[in-house]
């Protein structure tokens, strides 16, 4: 299991929010780029960088996003608020190497099961669980649609992965919801990124156990619930 440590930007400063809520915001003290590096030199092979700005359709990060590529040369996996084919574009041409889509991917799913292969295998199709229901517009709305069906929509695409977040348990240091990923998990054969409520090894343990590909990991870094050191060796 790959180990993505996150990194959530708003006005250029490195936060972590509490159930997506941009009221529950906690500022950290070092530069996103200098969490950038500091991932980089610890071994990391791939950050998760969102722009929560832009999520909340309130600006955009970019000038920090760019700073980030051109100061690491590990791959980065971005999010937040790229809810087009040019912004995906955009970022791809920018050298990101994963491309995260929710709002897009649920509300645009005609238009997104249209793309070149090339595209779509730069994608990963967020997924974002709240009450057994894909939230979407920055967890704002959720969609009528069935898990089951966008699913299964995607299965038939070459798509990166699915990017799984249980809303409810996202930085509330809550532990894993283990049967929210798992309800994914029995619907595809796609790589499954999983994120929300990590708070401690043992969670990570757990997530390796399950043979989950990915996880990303935030608050419980910031809050030093463990080292990096000790995580790393998670990283397989």
């Amino acid at each position: 299991m790959k180990i993505f440590p996150a990194i959530d930007i708003i006005n250029g400063e490195c936060v972590r929010l509490t159930k997506g809520l941009a009221e529950n915001k906690t500022i950290y003290s070092k530069s996103p780029v200098e969490m950038a590096k500091i991932y980089q030199d610890k071994g990391f092979e791939i950050i998760h960088v969102v722009d929560l700005d832009a999520t909340l359709g309130k600006g955009n990060n970019d000038q920090t996003l760019e700073l980030i590529r051109n100061n690491i040369d590990i791959k980065i996996e971005v999010a937040g608020g790229i809810r087009d084919k040019a912004a995906i574009q955009k970022k791809i041409n920018q050298g990101f190497d994963i491309i995260v889509i929710g709002t897009f991917a649920i509300k645009g799913i005609e238009e997104v099961s249209k793309f070149e292969n090339d595209i779509l295998e730069k994608i990963s199709v967020a997924l974002d669980l709240k009450d057994n229901k894909i939230a979407s517009h920055g967890w704002q709305q959720t969609s009528t649609d069935s898990l089951e069906s966008i699913v299964n929509i995607y299965n038939q695409l070459p798509i990166h992965s699915f990017f799984v977040t249980d809303v409810a348990n996202d930085g509330m240091l809550s532990g894993l919801n283990m049967p929210t990923f798992e309800s994914v998990k029995k619907l595809t054969n796609k790589k499954i990124t999983i994120g929300g409520g990590v708070k401690d090894l043992a969670d990570v343990q757990m997530g390796q156990e399950n043979n989950f590909d990915h996880m990303v990991i935030g608050k419980a870094i910031y809050e030093n619930k463990f080292s990096l050191d000790d995580l790393i060796k998670f990283n397989a």
